[in-house]
């Protein structure tokens, strides 16, 4: 019976519940909410102002002095009550945005050294218990990745809403700044007439007011409304944040850490290579370790005639043909050697039988009497 040709098959298998890479995806849909403004209340529609903004000490109010008439001052305080309630320190909403950058760059960075502390000190390690290892750290890597993005996201939530407060600052101060235009003319009209048009300037005045006022407690209403919308993001962030955290603490803590078997490290192998006055570069082996009988066994990444570069050249496609990929060949021919049990001999070369990630494969391998891998074919499916 053929397949449903609708039905689609999964590509990739899912991801670890251990790893944070799913958390970081979430994470990922959280900043891109946040850059591009959806949490912002249809009123205040685009808008947003730099930080500096926040700081603006002039009070368009302070005008109504200048021409001597105080009196309206009383009216407008209210409004110019607002404008300061939007005030805020830009310097400092500037360096908490940074302080989280800078937590993200060292965040990474230990990523970065963590990976190349796996690669360094477990190179050597195959099999199935080192590549359980080898997953560990993988998953420890991304979910302190997830707290690298996590705190790039608390940057730009800082920025944004420190830039939207300042955005409508701007309008409340250039509504009242506006307002104040139109009661300096009023009170002209009303100096001009010596008082007689003080109940229709009373009446237009305070239409006016009531107007600016309505106009500014709308954008109050709506900022309120944006930061109560943007808060449940950094509320979910703070949740994504825990689950990193608790991920990390099992991680680090739990039985799911891989235990190293006791043995010499890299750098004891590559010294007992050169006591024994093997040939060697250092910084061209890919894996060393000792067999079963002690004895120690390296690959390096070789040239054409031998080594790694040789055994991909010759035979990537025959690996490829039994399920194993490119970059698992080596890590492959080496736990033969190391882990597996002859079983034949493919010409002069023994067939080795070792289980790899779950699977039985045999591979037919030369190694030199100096420890070194020459060249290995797989054998089989």
């Amino acid at each position: 019976m053929s397949a449903n040709p609708l039905v689609a098959t999964p590509r990739e298998a899912s991801p670890s519940p251990w790893s944070g890479i799913w958390i970081a995806e979430d994470i990922e849909l959280l900043i891109q909410g946040i850059e591009n403004g959806s949490w912002i209340d249809g009123v205040l529609g685009g808008v947003s102002a730099g930080l500096d903004a926040l700081a603006l000490v002039t009070d368009p109010a302070g005008v109504l002095l200048q021409y001597g008439i105080a009196w309206l001052i009383e009216h407008v305080k209210p409004l110019s009550e607002a404008l300061d309630w939007l005030a805020g320190d830009p310097a400092q909403i500037a360096a908490y945005a940074q302080t989280w950058r800078n937590v993200a760059g060292a965040l990474r960075d230990s990523v970065a050294d963590l990976s190349q502390q796996v690669r360094m000190d477990v190179a050597e390690w195959t099999g199935s218990a080192g590549d359980a290892y080898r997953a560990w750290a993988k998953d420890q890597q991304d979910a302190i990745g997830g707290l690298a993005k996590a705190a790039d996201t608390m940057a730009v939530a800082t920025e944004s809403a420190g830039q939207l407060i300042a955005g409508v600052r701007m309008l409340v101060r250039d509504a009242i700044a506006a307002l104040v235009s139109r009661l300096v003319v009023y009170a002209a009209e009303l100096l001009g007439t010596a008082g007689a048009a003080a109940p229709l300037v009373l009446e237009q005045v305070t239409a006016l007011i009531g107007s600016c006022a309505a106009k500014i407690a709308r954008w109050l209403r709506a900022l309120l409304s944006s930061l109560r919308t943007f808060a449940s993001f950094v509320s979910r962030l703070g949740k994504l944040i825990e689950a990193l955290r608790r991920i990390l603490d099992r991680l680090r803590g739990g039985n799911r850490r891989p235990v190293r078997p006791n043995g010499p490290s890299r750098q004891e192998l590559l010294e007992e290579l050169s006591r024994q006055g093997i040939k060697h570069n250092p910084d061209d082996i890919v894996l060393i370790g000792k067999d079963g009988t002690g004895k120690i066994i390296f690959l390096e990444n070789g040239n054409s005639r031998a080594g790694l570069r040789h055994i991909t050249e010759r035979h990537a496609a025959d690996f490829a043909d039994v399920g194993v990929a490119e970059e698992k060949i080596a890590n492959l021919v080496f736990s033969a050697v190391t882990e597996g049990k002859v079983v034949g001999m493919q010409r002069t070369r023994p067939i080795y039988e070792v289980v790899f990630e779950g699977r039985i494969y045999r591979v037919a391998v030369t190694v030199g009497d100096n420890g070194f891998i020459v060249g290995a074919n797989p054998v089989g499916r």
